[in-house]
């Protein structure tokens, strides 16, 4: 079974893929403890420009391996929770986290993306902690 969601985690490092899944109207929400990639992203060029800084950080050689853990819904809606492997390209470190992403669509284009993740554990990377803010009170080793 395919769908929005698990499309999108598929399609992840593959900015062009990507996009040709979005209607002109999407929005992208993350934790806002992601600095400035959190919040919500409206409409398709925003989308696109938070698409390029967030996979920015990754070695475009390496590129993403996901692995589906579960994908379910239909053209309306869909849910994708997957692990997703790349490399960090400031340390070589290798970088391993799980998503979930909750997406609407319409007409077979993506109109909603709601993305969830360990955003503590993006900051245990050494190569990453400079592009995410420093939070108060939080000791990162």
């Amino acid at each position: 079974m395919s769908t929005l969601a698990g499309d999108l985690a598929r399609a992840l490092g593959n900015v062009e893929a990507m996009q040709d899944l979005y209607a002109d109207d999407i929005s992208w929400t993350l934790p806002v403890t992601l600095g400035r990639i959190g919040g919500t992203h409206e409409g398709k060029d925003a989308v696109l420009e938070f698409n390029k800084i967030a996979l920015g950080p990754y070695s475009k050689s390496a590129g993403f391996k996901v692995d589906i853990h579960h994908e379910f819904g239909d053209g309306a809606f869909s849910v994708a929770r997957y692990t997703c492997r790349s490399t960090v390209s400031a340390t070589d470190e290798e970088y391993v986290n799980e998503y979930v992403l909750f997406v609407r669509g319409r007409d077979g284009k993506i109109t909603e993306v709601v993305e969830h993740l360990d955003t503590l554990k993006v900051m245990h990377y050494e190569g990453l902690r400079t592009f995410l803010p420093r939070i108060s009170g939080v000791v990162v080793s």
